[in-house]
């Protein structure tokens, strides 16, 4: 028994080895190719400017990442869930089209309008990371045109997270990110054209934060349907 438990911590160790050196080798051949979200210095420019200004006006000392966001102010957060009871991933069309339906509802909401031009002057914001991150590239690669805006080191990690930020997307755009986010493709962040609201897309919802609790309770109460059963909200 002890030689064959000797065998099998062996077999282990060396499989966890090939696991990482697989993983070591696609790392630089992202990093070779391009293939990753860094970026070295974020944009100078007017645009660059207004939308740092912008953003510590309305959500200073915090990145735009809507699960750092919900914990941050959760006087002004809720989540809607954009599947039936819940349900974490899409499984045919028909989710799909509930997916973009749900999430559209709530955006015209907070658009005030289902105008296709409500959405000019909307900020996308997507977070990527290095060519060491598996899904390095993930985001910037769904969003063409944008470009650098800032970059942080979360604290106790090393490794840094870049966010690339793009305006004036059309719906169908909008749609496409919707359902990357959804398939846990991309990671971003819906703003208004002031940034008084925010809108986080993930992989079975998204995180919606308002200028006020009065603004969120008003909006949480018209999707009741669409609310976590649990008591938290998640």
């Amino acid at each position: 028994m002890p030689v064959r438990s000797a065998l099998c911590s062996l077999r282990a160790g060396l499989e966890l080895r090939a696991v990482e050196a697989r993983g070591a080798a696609r790392s630089r051949w992202r990093r070779l190719q391009g293939r990753h979200g860094a970026f070295a210095h974020g944009e100078v420019s007017a645009r660059a400017t207004r939308l740092t200004e912008l953003w510590e006006r309305r959500w200073p000392g915090v990145e735009p990442l809507g699960h750092v966001l919900r914990v941050e102010h959760p006087d002004r957060w809720v989540r809607f869930h954009s599947l039936p009871e819940s349900k974490r991933c899409a499984e045919n069309a028909t989710d799909d089209e509930e997916i973009v339906r749900r999430h559209r509802t709530v955006l015209h909401e907070l658009l005030g309008s289902a105008d296709s031009r409500a959405f000019h002057g909307v900020y996308v914001v997507g977070v990527d990371w290095d060519w060491r991150d598996l899904a390095a590239g993930w985001t910037k690669r769904r969003l063409p045109g944008a470009w650098p805006w800032r970059s942080s080191t979360p604290d106790g990690d090393d490794a840094p997270q870049y966010f690339w930020a793009v305006s004036d997307r059309s719906p169908q755009e909008i749609d496409a990110l919707l359902l990357g986010a959804a398939d846990d493709q991309c990671h971003i962040v819906i703003g208004a054209h002031d940034l008084s609201w925010l809108y986080c897309p993930y992989n079975g919802g998204a995180d919606v934060l308002l200028r006020t609790e009065s603004e969120r309770d008003t909006l949480r109460e018209r999707r009741t349907d669409w609310l976590s059963p649990h008591q938290g909200g998640l």
